[in-house]
């Protein structure tokens, strides 16, 4: 991060001088050349949305224009507010602890000073800062370890743990409780899920040899087996995505043009692959969830769910704690779509079947990984 300089005041209190900078130009300043980089990645997000069957950016919280300029007004609020020097393309780095005040105290403030929803405008600049952290992340412009980085997603998201360190135990946990599960009941309690079970049914259909051709768009027969199976469930994924994962996770391979299913009939095998698709449509249930608040108010509860269950009191208590109680109806309705899925139980506290805690792992580790996706 750059050095301290002068300080010129709080940036909350800025913009009426002629001779002053104005946030949203002391961020682009420090942003500088990733601006372009972040805009794409962004604009790649979105697009993964909107293949997935998502709502778009019509059902986002914010669009790309908005959250790129939500980031670098509140980026110039932070080096503004610290006195920090405004070294062009030096955004690579920041502390939890800047973080935490920009959220807890900058960020009202400002809000305050322009007579804006300090909620609203806390939980935009989350967005925007979760965004940002993951696209250093992803991109490996992050210049810290990377235990600095998931502290500071810890922070920008609301935060499941305090600190990385909390995560990593919440990951032992997890681990340990999958461990705990025999493959016969993993399999067993993942099966009882009729989505689950119609993700099997169509990967016996590709075992049985379909035409693996796709087309400029992605789509084929073994894609269209994905879809016709999976149609009645309205699942946030999209078929022609899962059939690419399926081939790099190794549970799909093609022979001279055709499909081809390694270990069909093996049940530890076919235990891996419930559980890798049960942990994409958990992700893409948060994800949809719209705000970081929400998205951790429902990651929360999953977890929870196979660690220690929680009612939605519970709930709403770990959200105020975090600042984002606003952001309650969206975790609750997250929570209810994961009931209707099966994943979570109907009745409080919440809980899931014994054999669903390898997918959640999986969740909860995808959510604060900080490692690029090959």
């Amino acid at each position: 991060m750059p050095k301290k300089k002068k300080s010129h005041g709080h940036p909350a209190h800025r913009g009426g001088s002629g001779t002053a900078m104005s946030p949203l130009r002391a961020g682009g300043r420090v942003l500088g050349d990733l601006q372009v980089p972040f805009r794409r990645f962004l604009e790649a997000e979105l697009a993964e949305q909107d293949e997935a069957g998502g709502d778009g950016a019509a059902g986002a919280p914010m669009d790309v224009g908005d959250l790129e300029a939500r980031l670098m007004e509140s980026l110039g609020w932070l080096v503004l507010s610290l006195e920090l020097d405004l070294v062009p393309a030096s955004a690579r780095w920041f502390s939890a602890e800047g973080l935490q005040e920009l959220f807890t105290e900058i960020v009202p403030a400002v809000a305050e000073h322009n007579e804006l929803d300090a909620q609203e405008l806390v939980d935009e600049t989350r967005l925007a800062w979760t965004s940002y952290l993951m696209f250093l992340g992803e991109t490996e412009q992050w210049a810290g370890e990377d235990e600095e980085l998931a502290d500071c997603l810890d922070v920008a998201s609301g935060g499941v743990g305090a600190t990385a360190a909390a995560t990593a135990s919440v990951l032992d946990a997890l681990r340990a409780a999958e461990e705990a599960v025999p493959p016969g009941t993993r399999l067993a309690d993942l099966a009882a899920l009729p989505w689950v079970t119609a993700a099997l049914d169509a990967v016996d259909e590709l075992a049985a040899g379909v035409d693996a051709a796709v087309d400029a768009e992605g789509e084929g027969p073994a894609v269209e087996v994905l879809r016709a199976r999976l149609a009645p469930f309205d699942l946030p994924l999209d078929p022609a995505a899962e059939w690419a994962e399926l081939q790099r996770n190794g549970f799909v391979t093609v022979v001279d043009g055709r499909t081809e299913v390694p270990r069909a009939e093996d049940p530890e095998h076919r235990g891996d692959l419930a559980t890798v698709f049960a942990a994409s449509v958990i992700s893409g249930t948060l994800a949809a969830a719209g705000s970081p608040g929400a998205v951790v108010g429902g990651l929360s509860a999953v977890t929870s769910a196979v660690l220690d269950p929680m009612t939605s009191g519970r709930l709403r208590e770990l959200l105020t704690e975090n600042g984002d109680e606003a952001d309650l109806p969206a975790a609750l309705a997250a929570v209810q779509r994961l009931v209707e899925l099966g994943v979570l139980s109907p009745v409080e506290p919440w809980t899931a079947r014994a054999g669903l805690a390898g997918a959640v792992l999986d969740v909860v580790d995808g959510f604060f990984s900080t490692e690029p996706e090959d």
